[in-house]
């Protein structure tokens, strides 16, 4: 790599949390396909428990999935492996928040990788 290059890095991501569900034997790549036509934006999925989905949804705001919040419940709830209960609810929706290069912690050998982005 030459030592003048640049890396430009820019991620626009929302963290989604939905609690509330059911979820068994889930298909996560129909849901990542159902969600990202339904969102009409790229979505990963990052956590599942038996009770939770956790996703990462690019180029959108939070107000904006919140706003959409029953036709995003609506479009899980059509995965195979996922069942709605009375408690099913987005509880999370937020925005990752931009670093600088500049501002970038410095990494610690042997310290907890999450510790360096905790302020104090």
């Amino acid at each position: 790599m030459e030592q003048n290059a640049e890396i430009l890095v820019h991620v626009d991501k929302t963290v989604v949390r939905i609690t509330g569900l059911s979820v068994r034997g889930l298909n996560i790549s129909q849901l990542e396909e159902t969600l990202r036509e339904k969102l009409v934006s790229l979505v990963r999925i990052i956590g599942v428990t038996g009770t939770s989905l956790e996703m990462d949804v690019y180029g959108l705001a939070e107000e904006d999935i919140l706003r959409n919040e029953e036709g995003l419940i609506q479009a899980v709830a059509t995965a195979e492996g996922i069942t709605l209960s009375d408690l099913t609810q987005l509880s999370m929706a937020k925005k990752i928040q931009a670093v600088s290069f500049s501002d970038l912690p410095p990494y610690l050998q042997n310290a907890c990788r999450a510790e360096r982005w905790v302020k104090p």
